[in-house]
């Protein structure tokens, strides 16, 4: 049968007459009603609310799960977020306590989190489309649909939507956003919060408009070649300058550079003693300043100096802000200022020698203090620090000399590139709106993204790879490359990842903003002293400072004035387990009396005056309780030393000195509640009756030794 009589046949055996056509008709149009149903029977959701019925049977909870168990679409509707949310369809056990031995998804209960998943639903933290209803459209992405389900390593992300402060349990938000403010990226960078805060820097860059008296035009060009190649715990990123660019701009940063009020002091000096010129050109100052630092460079400190050297280094505590590396390579010390491991490398020796007499000469705004080293002890801390050097560092940088047009190229360069977001340079001025703002780029759209060749065209992959290599994208990119190891990059994807639209849009109820500190500062005579000293950069009063020492906005209450005054004169290790104590700084009893007038006048807590307590029932049958209590009831010895000889707690400050040290009142009420007198605190609440309280003070009054170990 041909083709033709095969077509003929079909069309008189099913549309022969109008029956048969009604007929087929009606029988094709049955099974194409039949197929939205059959289909909607085997949709994702069905699938798994069946094996949910089918896991939880015969469990010996079965019945109190299946009487919980709600069939249909399941949806949350959060208005105020703009959110719908039908994860719940599939997720049937979120909050199903007794499945935890269940590891099967979508059957895992959800982990305890301080949050109620009826009112916030999945999709506020862990995005994806929580209007679709089946696998691939809820949880993946298009560039058109760009809601995906984020990453878990990205989730601390979502918890940096509402909460803008550190969070316990997300230390990598927490870690990300101190990044972002550490490393410079908000100098260029401007990253707004939703409640409309916008974040600072914390970096400390140096001024740059003195640079020559501190350094010489090779050093900055190794420096700006590759920082990390002179201390390896550099911020500084690199620039990826060829040699010649490096050079021009090391050449214009020289040319700029103008006399310190230190040098104009140094030079004004010479010139009166007889030593100079009278002429007071910027020229004879430099002249001056040269003479001077090649004198200095000429002696070079013996063995003896240089153990001396390390004395005073030590005795200063300078590793509490300053690291260096070790023999092993690894960096210890602490990373308030720079790393000194090559140091005499780099500094000039007149430089280093002003600058460790009076920092704040050169550097107003420094966080170092002010030390009142005397002559001998400047000559041996220089000496030290001048022998900490790398020879090989500037005798391999192949510098290419200046030419006639480098002062002008080396500043265009530094305007194109933006260093004076970060410098004082004199000439250039702080760029405004000099890089994108970073404020939403948790939610840029990825139709807007150029990625780069094989990347994977995610959000979180295109930000952790900008982090990684800013230029990867395009040759003309500005954006420096940071020695960032790849848990500090996520942390950093993190952080930004948490700058959403949505965040912007929250209900001002439901952001937690951080707390903002105070520009708090210390007035009067007291006030200058603690400002020279800087005690600021270590600890916080009134919540402005920092956190390496204890806070001292309470410290008028809570301790004695001869022990302050003692404390002032020649500071002792407070906790023997600890290396760190704070440094000598050669106060004059006048100076002494000053700040502790101060303090304990000003810095007084409320309630804590003498007549809280009444001193008449601290007698001496009251501290046989009270040492009863100490070593039997409550074992304190097990983490305090009331007795140098006998006692080995080293958990807790030692209390020998106690009764030195506190004043009653406040012992009596730390024993009472420890976190409410000092926040944070690791003691324990015994929840003392007021008895014990009283007579454990008593017994704390009656220790005076000695803090160092010493009898009185």
């Amino acid at each position: 049968m041909s083709f033709r009589n095969q077509i003929g046949w079909v069309r008189r055996t099913f549309f022969g007459d109008p029956a048969r056509r009604f007929a087929w008709t009606s029988l094709i149009l049955t099974i194409s009603l039949a197929i939205a149903p059959t289909k909607e029977f085997f949709t994702d959701w069905r699938q798994y609310q069946r094996q949910f019925l089918k896991l939880i049977h015969g469990r010996s909870d079965s019945a109190a799960i299946e009487s919980r168990f709600a069939s249909g679409i399941q949806q949350i509707w959060i208005p105020e977020q703009n959110v719908v949310d039908r994860c719940g369809t599939c997720h049937l056990a979120l909050k199903e306590e007794s499945l935890r031995d269940v590891h099967m998804q979508p059957f895992r209960p959800h982990p305890t989190i301080p949050h109620s998943l009826t009112d916030f639903g999945c999709v506020v933290c862990h995005g994806g489309q929580g209007a679709a209803t089946t696998v691939e459209d809820a949880h993946r992405g298009t560039k058109a649909w760009e809601q995906p389900i984020l990453p878990a390593r990205f989730l601390e992300a979502s918890c940096g939507q509402c909460h803008l402060g550190t969070l316990e349990g997300t230390p990598k938000l927490n870690l990300g956003r101190q990044l972002l403010a550490r490393y410079g990226c908000v100098r260029c960078h401007t990253v707004t919060q939703p409640d409309g805060t916008v974040v600072a820097s914390t970096d400390d860059s140096p001024p740059l408009g003195h640079i020559a008296e501190k350094t010489s035009r090779e050093w900055l060009f190794a420096w700006i070649k590759n920082p990390q190649a002179y201390a390896a715990s550099a911020t500084m990123p690199n620039f990826q300058f060829t040699d010649r660019e490096a050079a021009d701009v090391a050449t214009f940063l020289i040319a700029q550079s103008t006399p310190s009020g230190g040098a104009q002091a140094q030079v004004s000096g010479e010139i009166s003693s007889g030593k100079g010129s009278s002429t007071k050109s910027s020229s004879a100052e430099s002249s001056a300043v040269k003479s001077s630092s090649d004198k200095s460079s000429s002696a070079k400190p013996g063995a003896d100096a240089g153990q001396e050297g390390a004395s005073v280094y030590g005795t200063a505590f300078c590793s509490s802000c300053h690291a260096v590396q070790n023999a092993a390579g690894n960096i210890v010390g602490g990373d308030l200022g720079p790393e000194l491991t090559r140091i005499g490398s780099k500094v000039n020796p007149d430089w280093l020698h002003r600058w460790l007499k009076d920092p704040q000469a050169y550097d107003p705004r420094t966080q170092m203090p002010h030390y009142r080293f005397d002559e001998k002890q400047l000559a041996m801390l220089s000496g030290y620090l001048l022998n900490k050097k790398d020879d090989g560092l500037l005798a391999n940088a192949q510098v290419p000399a200046s030419e006639s047009d480098s002062v002008a190229r080396g500043k265009k360069l530094v305007a194109e590139y933006g260093c004076a977001a970060c410098h004082q340079i004199n000439g250039v001025n702080r760029p405004q709106n000099f890089a994108p703002d970073l404020s939403g780029v948790g939610s840029k759209p990825l139709a807007q993204i150029s990625f780069g060749p094989g990347s994977p065209e995610t959000l979180p992959d295109y930000i952790s790879g900008k982090i990684h290599d800013p230029r990867a994208a395009g040759a003309g990119l500005k954006m420096p490359k940071y020695a960032l190891t790849n848990s500090q990059i996520e942390a950093l994807t993190i952080a930004l990842l948490a700058q959403t639209d949505r965040a912007a849009n929250l209900p001002k109820a439901l952001i937690l903003s951080a707390a903002h500190p105070s520009d708090y500062q210390p007035g009067g005579d007291a006030g200058r002293l603690m400002n020279e000293l800087r005690c600021q950069s270590c600890h916080s009063i009134n919540g402005h400072g920092g956190d390496m020492a204890p806070d001292l906005s309470w410290e008028g209450s809570a301790v004695q004035r001869p022990w302050l005054e003692e404390f002032m004169r020649n500071p002792n290790t407070l906790r023997p387990a600890l290396i760190r104590r704070m440094p000598k700084f050669n106060l004059s009893p006048a100076e002494i009396k000053t700040i502790s007038d101060y303090m304990l006048s000003a810095y007084e807590a409320p309630g804590f005056d003498s007549g809280a307590l009444d001193t008449h029932a601290l007698n001496a049958d009251a501290a046989a309780r009270g040492k009863e209590l100490f070593y039997s009831k409550y074992g304190c010895q097990s983490c305090h030393i009331a007795d140098y000889k006998k006692d080995k707690g080293y958990i807790g400050p030692p209390l020998a000195g106690a009764g030195n040290r506190r004043p009653a009142v406040w012992i009596y009420r730390y024993l009472k509640n420890p976190q409410a007198v000092v926040a944070g605190t690791q003691m324990p609440n015994a929840n003392l009756s007021e008895d014990e309280a009283r007579d454990l003070t008593a017994f704390l009054m009656t220790l005076k030794a000695k803090e160092n170990g010493g009898a009185k």
